[in-house]
C-alpha cells in the first residue's frame, strides 16, 4: 500500500464522527457489524467507511478507517495497526471529564481557556466556540463566548453539523484528484471548530488537529517500519531562524534608498516567512511526506513531525548546510538557521510541550556555535575588490541598490496585490526561490495563465488561495494531476491607491495622519509564549499543542487583517457618508478619514472604496510589525490587543506587549522599526502586558493603576472638547506641565515600575494647582466633571495630552 493511501486513511479515520453527529445513517453494508468487528468505541468507523465509499476512495482506505480500532479485523492488519497507533499517539491528551456529555449538546471549548501558567490565575469558567466553517474575512464570528447558548442555534448542534456536512461533502465530491494536501485543507476549513472527542473527554481539541497529527504520525510509522528500524519511531524537528530583527529593520535609508522602502521592508519580512515555509516544505517533501507533517510554521520557526530514519537525518543535515551556506554568501552571515531534532516514542507525545522545551534549549546551544565548520572556505582573498556597496544593506554591489534588495522590493509589491500563491517543489525563475522551492504570486486575472505555463512541469505544485477558503472555485479551469489546492492566511493589509492598487510609500502614509504628519512603527508580541506552550496546559499532547498553534495562527495571520481594515480612508465618499468623515490634504490628494463613523456604518459603495491606513509589514507566529499614520497606529495597538484578549478568553496567563515609535515623514523607516523594538523591550522589562508610547509605559487595562485604554479614551474626550471650543490648548498643555512638575522617575524593572505607579497615586501636590487651572473652564458642569473625573488621570496625563497635541497640530490640513 502506498504512503499516500496510509496518510489519506489516517486523515479520514475519524471523519465518521462528523458524519455521525448529523444523525444521517451509515451505509447498509455495515448494518450487521458489531463491536467485535469495528472495535470498542469504534462505531464511528462505519460512518468513516461510508464516506470513503461515497467518494470513491477505494476499498483499501475503506477497510483501514473501518477497522482502525480493531486492526485484527482488517484485510491489511499491519497498515490498520499503523492508523490505530498513530490515532492513540495523537490523542494522548484525552483528559477524562467528571461526567458523560451528550456529543451534540456540547460545542468545542477554546483551548486558550485551559491555559494556566505557574502562579497565575486561571480563566473563570469555560469559553465555547461556534460550530461553523473557517471564513478568513469573518473570523470575528468565531471568537469564544462564555455562554454555551450564544454559539448554538438551539438546544443541540445537529442543525449546524448537517449544514457543515452538506458543504464539506459538496466540495469533496467535486474533486477530480483526491490527494492528501487538498483534503488536509478542506478538513481545516470545515473541522477546525468541531470537537474531536466529547463523550467522556474535555472537548478542547479540534477534529482537524487530531486528524492532521494522526496523518503526520501514520506517515512516520509507515516509513519507520518499512525501513525495519527499531527504537523510537518519531523525529521531532524544530527550525529557529536568528538575526530576523536586524535583517528586516537594519537597512540604511539614505535619500537615494528611501523610495520603495515600504515595499522593501515588507519584502524582507516576506522573505523570512517564505524562507521558513520553503525549508519546511523542502524537508517534508524530500522525506516523501505531506502538509500534515508541518505541525507549525511561522514567526521564524517551524516544527516538523518526521520518521526517525537515517535518510531523514541526512536530509536535515544537507538542507541545514545548504541554507546556512547561502546565508553566508548572500547576507554576510546575518541570518542563521538553527535546526535541531529529538527522537520520541508515541507515549512521549503525551507531553509534547516538554519535547518543545528541550528542543528550544538545543537550538539555543546551536546558535552559540553558529556556522561551525562552514566558514573556512569563505576566508579567501578576493580576486577583485568590490566596485561599491548597496545603499540599503551595505553589502558589495555594482549598483546603488543591489539585486537582493531590489528583489525584496519587487516581492513586497507583488504580494500586496496577490490573490493566489503557487508553491512549486523545484527551483525555477519565479517571484521567490529558496531551498529548492519556488513561489509565484498571482492575481485572479493572472493565475490561470501561470498554471498553463507550468503545465509541463511534472513536480508537485500547490495552488493556495490567500486569505480565502474558497480555494476550489477554479478547479474546473485547470487540468493537472500533480496540482493540489488549498489556502494560506497572510497578514497582507497594505494602504494602496484605489486606481492602480499601487502600495503607498511611507511619506504618503504619514500624510494621512490627522494633525501632524507623523509615521508610527508598532511592534507587538505575545508574552511568555514559549512557557505557554511548554508549561501552560495540564495535558500538553501533540494534538492540543497543534490546536493552540492553529488558533494562534488564525489570529496573527488572519484576524489581524480584519482589525486593520477598521482603520481606513476614502478618496471620494458619497454625500451621506461624508458627514461622518473628515477631509485631509495628503500627499495623494484630498482623502477622507473617519470621524465618529465605523467602516461597517459606511454604505456598500463607500465600504468597497475604503482603503486601509495600516501597513502590515510582518505578522506571524506571535510577532507583529506594522506602520501607519501615528494616530491610527496608537488606536490600532489598543484594538488589536483587546481583540487578542477576547480571542484568548481573557486568560490572565496570556497577554501581549507593545512598543510604538513615531517619527517625521522623512525619518528612516528601518530605524523607526528598530526604535519601536526598543520600546517593546522596555514594556517587557517592566513586567510585560504593557505598552510603551508617548514616553510612558503603562498597563493596558485599569487595575489599581489607570491603563492605556482608559487614558486614550480620555485623550479623545479632551480632543473633542477642544474641537468644540470648550477647552483651550493652553489648559490642556498646562496639565502636562503639572504632571512634569510632580513626577520624576527612572524605572528599570517591574518592581520599580510598581513602586513608581504607587507613588503616583500617593502624591497629591498637584491638586490645588489643578483646581486653580479649572477656573479657566467657563462651563460649570464641565468644570465639575473634569474635577471629579479628570483628576484621576493627572499622574498619567502625558498620554492623553500627547494625543491631543498631535491631533490638533497644523489644523490647516483640514478642509
Amino acid at each position: 500500500m502506498r504512503l499516500e493511501d496510509i496518510q489519506l486513511a489516517a486523515l479520514l479515520h475519524d471523519i465518521g464522527k462528523f458524519y455521525q453527529r448529523t444523525s444521517l445513517s451509515h451505509s447498509d453494508r455495515y448494518k450487521g457489524l458489531t463491536e467485535s468487528d469495528f472495535g470498542k468505541s469504534g462505531a464511528h468507523g462505519k460512518w468513516s467507511a461510508t464516506f470513503v465509499i461515497e467518494n470513491g476512495l477505494g476499498e483499501d482506505i475503506e477497510d483501514l478507517v473501518l477497522h482502525h480500532h480493531n486492526p485484527s479485523g482488517s484485510r491489511n492488519p499491519e497498515y490498520a495497526r499503523i492508523i490505530r497507533d498513530a490515532d492513540h499517539h495523537s490523542a494522548r491528551e484525552r483528559k477524562k471529564s467528571e461526567s458523560k456529555q451528550e456529543v451534540k449538546e456540547h460545542p468545542m471549548i477554546s483551548v486558550f481557556s485551559q491555559v494556566r501558567l505557574p502562579e497565575r490565575e486561571k480563566t473563570e469558567g469555560e469559553y465555547y466556540l461556534p460550530l461553523r466553517e473557517l471564513i478568513p474575512r469573518d473570523l470575528k464570528g468565531i471568537k469564544p463566548d462564555r455562554r454555551k447558548k450564544a454559539v448554538m442555534s438551539g438546544w443541540n448542534l445537529e442543525e449546524e453539523y448537517r449544514r457543515l456536512w452538506k458543504l464539506f461533502t459538496s466540495e469533496m465530491s467535486e474533486l477530480k484528484n483526491v490527494d492528501v494536501n487538498t483534503v488536509h485543507h478542506l478538513l481545516r476549513k470545515y473541522t477546525s471548530l468541531i470537537p474531536s472527542a466529547v463523550y467522556v473527554s474535555v472537548p478542547d481539541i479540534s477534529l482537524f488537529d487530531h486528524l492532521k497529527t494522526t496523518a503526520a504520525l501514520a506517515g512516520c510509522l509507515y516509513l519507520h517500519r518499512k525501513e525495519g528500524n527499531g527504537g523510537k519511531p518519531y523525529l521531532i524537528v524544530t527550525g529557529d531562524l536568528s538575526g530576523i530583527q536586524n535583517f528586516i529593520t537594519g537597512v540604511a535609508s539614505p535619500e537615494e534608498a528611501q523610495k520603495g522602502m515600504s515595499k522593501r521592508l515588507r519584502g524582507r519580512s516576506l522573505y523570512i516567512s517564505l524562507l521558513m515555509d520553503a525549508v519546511a516544505n523542502r524537508i517534508v517533501s524530500e522525506a516523501g511526506l505531506s502538509q500534515p507533517n508541518i505541525l507549525f510554521c511561522g514567526g521564524g520557526n517551524f516544527t516538523l513531525i518526521l520518521p526517525n530514519t537515517q535518510e531523514v537525518k541526512d536530509i536535515l543535515e544537507r538542507v541545514s548546510r545548504e541554507v546556512n551556506l547561502g546565508f553566508i554568501e548572500s547576507f554576510n552571515a546575518e541570518l542563521y538557521l538553527a535546526l535541531s531534532y529529538t527522537e520520541a516514542e508515541g507515549d512521549e507525545l503525551e507531553d509534547f510541550g516538554d519535547i518543545m522545551d528541550r528542543l528550544a534549549r538545543k537550538n539555543l546551544r546551536n546558535k552559540r556555535s553558529k556556522f561551525r565548520g562552514l566558514l573556512d572556505e569563505f576566508f579567501t582573498a578576493e580576486e577583485e575588490p568590490p566596485l561599491g556597496t548597496c545603499a540599503v544593506c551595505g553589502l558589495p554591489s555594482s549598483s546603488s541598490i543591489c539585486s537582493s534588495c531590489r528583489s525584496h522590493e519587487e516581492l513586497g509589491a507583488r504580494v500586496a496585490n496577490a490573490d493566489y500563491m503557487i508553491r512549486v517543489h523545484g527551483s525555477m525563475d519565479s517571484d521567490f526561490n529558496e531551498a529548492g522551492i519556488s513561489y509565484f504570486f498571482e492575481t485572479e486575472n493572472s493565475v490561470i495563465q501561470r498554471l498553463h505555463d507550468l503545465a509541463d512541469y511534472d513536480g508537485r505544485i500547490e495552488l493556495l488561495r490567500l486569505n480565502s477558503t474558497d480555494f476550489l472555485e477554479i478547479r474546473d479551469r485547470v487540468q493537472a494531476e500533480n496540482l493540489s489546492f488549498g489556502f494560506a492566511l497572510m497578514g497582507n493589509t497594505v494602504p494602496a491607491e484605489a486606481a492602480d492598487k499601487r502600495a503607498l510609500d511611507f511619506t504618503e502614509i504619514s500624510s494621512l495622519s490627522i494633525g501632524t504628519g507623523k509615521l508610527a512603527a508598532l511592534k507587538m508580541d505575545v508574552d511568555n509564549l514559549g512557557q505557554i506552550f511548554s508549561q501552560g496546559l495540564e495535558k500538553r499532547s501533540i494534538s492540543r499543542i497543534s490546536t493552540m498553534s492553529s488558533f494562534m495562527d488564525l489570529f496573527f495571520l488572519g484576524y489581524i487583517n480584519q482589525v486593520a481594515s477598521e482603520f481606513f480612508f476614502i478618496m471620494e465618499p458619497c454625500g451621506e457618508c461624508r458627514e461622518g468623515l473628515i477631509a485631509i490634504r495628503s500627499e495623494i490628494g484630498t482623502v477622507y478619514r473617519p470621524s465618529g463613523i465605523t467602516r461597517n456604518e459606511l454604505c456598500d459603495g463607500c465600504r468597497e472604496k475604503s482603503t486601509p491606513t495600516i501597513y502590515i509589514t510582518y505578522s506571524g507566529g506571535d510577532d507583529v510589525l506594522v506602520f501607519g499614520p501615528y494616530d491610527d497606529i496608537v488606536e490600532f495597538a489598543g484594538k488589536l490587543r483587546n481583540e487578542f484578549r477576547e480571542w484568548t478568553c481573557e486568560n490572565p496567563s496570556i497577554e501581549i506587549s507593545a512598543g510604538i515609535f513615531m517619527g517625521g515623514h522623512k525619518f528612516p523607516a528601518g530605524k523607526a522599526a528598530e526604535l519601536a523594538e526598543k520600546q517593546l523591550k522596555r514594556s517587557k522589562e517592566l513586567g510585560r502586558g504593557k505598552i510603551s508610547v508617548f514616553g510612558e509605559t503603562v498597563q493596558w487595562d485599569t487595575d489599581g493603576f489607570i491603563g492605556f485604554n482608559e487614558l486614550l479614551e480620555f485623550g479623545m474626550k479632551l480632543e473633542e472638547l477642544h474641537t468644540e471650543g470648550k477647552l483651550s490648548k493652553n489648559f490642556i498643555y498646562s496639565l502636562l506641565k503639572l504632571h512634569d512638575s510632580s513626577f520624576h522617575e527612572d524605572v528599570r524593572d517591574f518592581d520599580e515600575w510598581v513602586e513608581s505607579q504607587e507613588m503616583r497615586l500617593r502624591i497629591k501636590d498637584y491638586v490645588p494647582y489643578y483646581v486653580y487651572k479649572l477656573r479657566n473652564v467657563s462651563d460649570r458642569e464641565l468644570r465639575r466633571e473634569l474635577f471629579n473625573e479628570g483628576i484621576r488621570f493627572i499622574p498619567w496625563i502625558r498620554i492623553p495630552v500627547s494625543w491631543v497635541s498631535l491631533r490638533t497640530r497644523n489644523g490647516d490640513i483640514h478642509e
